[in-house]
């Protein structure tokens, strides 16, 4: 039985979402169901919790005490289950991890690895996605870690560890940008830029950098996807501007060069956020620190390209 009511988490995913649209979709329901809910909700407690604005939804003062209160329990709720769980003979061994693809291939398993010595019965539940989804699985505890650029601040995670990292250009080691030790923001804008596109967390930084920029950039290929940035770069179509993590394993393999980018001004925080830290499982929390030392070790290699 559930400790929290639907119309409580329906609630709260609305006022994530600022959507009945989106919030419907997450949790596969019909838009008009969740409004009835929302409608029904008001006529219990006799006051109005959203405002229905042209393009979405908006808390009511009323609404945001709810709304907090709400966080609340869902967050006491975890802790609750957790418990539970430990009692339950199952030592708390499963980790349930949301991170973004350009983790998923090397990064993870290796980690997985380490966790897997100190824990031994250990098992992993992990969701690739962008950080807009890996914090909306986060806050809705369908995961308990969340592994992801630039986590927002304001919605209640707690962000155990985070590591800045600075942007730079990405080419071919055959490319001419490739024997320089550092690419100036300029020498960007000779050759197509491979770029990630605005749904992205990337997106949006990288794109005002280029319209900041009085020269105008060549948009060779624009994309969502982390695989097919990556290959196109490798197969020559252009450059892009990227975090080190992005292509840890492809720099290490020397399939791709990674240059700071002089000029640009662009860092990324790399995050790994909980709900709730102190409701985390032994072998979750212990995974947060395998991971939290593994990020601080990655370093792009940008040594002498000759």
């Amino acid at each position: 039985m559930p400790l929290i009511t639907q119309a409580a988490r329906v609630m709260e995913m609305v006022a994530r979402y600022g959507s009945i649209r989106r919030a419907a979709e997450r949790v596969n329901s019909a838009p008009s169901a969740i409004n009835r809910q929302i409608l029904n909700l008001e006529a219990e407690l006799g006051t109005q919790l959203f405002e229905r604005l042209p393009r979405g939804m908006r808390l009511t003062e009323a609404g945001k005490i709810i709304v907090e209160r709400v966080r609340e329990w869902q967050r006491d709720n975890q802790r609750t289950l957790a418990s539970v769980d430990h009692l339950k003979g199952s030592g708390g061994r499963q980790v349930r991890i949301g991170l973004m693809e350009c983790l998923a291939a090397e990064f993870l398993p290796r980690a997985f690895r380490e966790l897997q010595v100190r824990h031994s019965g250990a098992s992993l539940h992990a969701i690739v996605g962008g950080t807009a989804e890996i914090t909306g699985r986060l806050m809705a505890n369908e995961i308990d870690l969340a592994v992801t650029f630039n986590a927002p601040h304001d919605i209640g995670l707690k962000i155990m560890h985070e590591v800045r990292t600075e942007r730079g250009a990405v080419m071919r080691p055959d490319h001419p940008l490739a024997s320089r030790r550092e690419v100036h923001l300029e020498d960007v804008f000779e050759y197509p830029l491979i770029l990630f596109d605005n749904t992205l967390t990337s997106g949006p930084i990288v794109e005002d950098m280029l319209q900041r920029s009085p020269r105008p950039p060549i948009r060779a290929v624009v994309t969502n996807s982390v695989t097919i940035l990556k290959a196109m770069v490798t197969e020559g179509a252009g450059i892009s501007i990227l975090a080190p993590i992005d292509v840890f394993s492809e720099v290490r393999a020397r399939s791709l060069c990674f240059r700071p980018l002089r000029g640009a001004r662009m860092f990324d925080l790399l995050s790994v956020a909980a709900r709730d830290a102190k409701a985390l499982n032994p072998t979750t929390r212990d995974f947060a620190s395998i991971i939290a030392s593994t990020l601080d070790g990655l370093r792009p290699q940008t040594a002498d390209p000759s």
